[in-house]
């Protein structure tokens, strides 16, 4: 296993109504009734399957039994396993969910391209990302700002202070394939990954350098047999 590794499931919407609640029995009763108050069942969808990836992996990869794992979360809202040092972080957007490993804190962030005013930089981005933003060729500003938005909604995850953390109150640097951070409160700094999908920008946050090169796929298929 790497220090780092991700996970990667598709939304199946055709999941028979038998299935779907047949695997919200497995999951945590928090959850169980989170889903079942969306008015979307796509919303629904993401909070089954981020847990359930969860799970999968702590059964296949770390022989976990099923009655043994026990999600909690801690006072930042921020969930853990109990009794592991195992950390994961989970996020979805469009048509997948996510889900980080690693051995020390991780943070992890997907997010759909999609049009969206760019004007709402000004406001989230210190005033160095919204020059580079807008220093793009136009054709590009739009596949820059979701690069520029997940890397820092992988910090805020990775430090787990939630919306705490003003998106202003740090910055990137982005030249080719080096990727660096600045924050004035804090002297650690993480290391960062972007991880290609089409359509979509992820990146990945954590303290321990060694990223892996592919993520691993799961279908609902295989996680409905943990």
């Amino acid at each position: 296993m790497y220090k780092n590794c991700i996970y990667l499931s598709k939304i199946d919407l055709s999941l028979s109504g038998d299935i779907y609640d047949a695997l919200l029995q497995t999951i945590s009763k928090e959850n169980r009734e989170k889903c079942r108050r969306f008015k979307f069942r796509k919303d629904a969808l993401r909070t089954l399957y981020g847990e359930l990836i969860v799970r999968y992996v702590l059964r296949q990869r770390f022989a976990f039994k099923k009655e043994d794992i026990t999600i909690l979360k801690d006072d930042a809202g921020k969930p853990y396993i109990k009794g592991f040092p195992i950390h994961f972080n989970i996020s979805h957007s469009g048509d997948y969910v996510v889900c980080a490993f690693s051995e020390q804190e991780v943070g992890i962030d997907i997010e759909q391209i999609k049009e969206v005013d760019l004007a709402i930089a000004k406001r989230f981005f210190c005033q160095c990302e919204y020059e580079d933003l807008f220093a793009q060729d136009k054709s590009n500003r739009l596949n820059y700002f979701f690069l520029l938005w997940t890397l820092k909604e992988s910090y805020i995850k990775w430090l787990g202070s939630g919306m705490l953390t003003p998106l202003d109150s740090f910055f990137f640097k982005i030249e080719g394939s080096s990727i660096s951070m600045a924050d004035i409160h804090r002297k650690t700094t993480p290391f960062f990954k972007q991880i290609p999908i089409d359509g979509y920008k992820l990146s990945l946050c954590s303290m321990i350098a060694r990223f892996p090169g592919n993520i691993e796929k799961i279908s609902v298929e295989n996680m409905k047999f943990f």
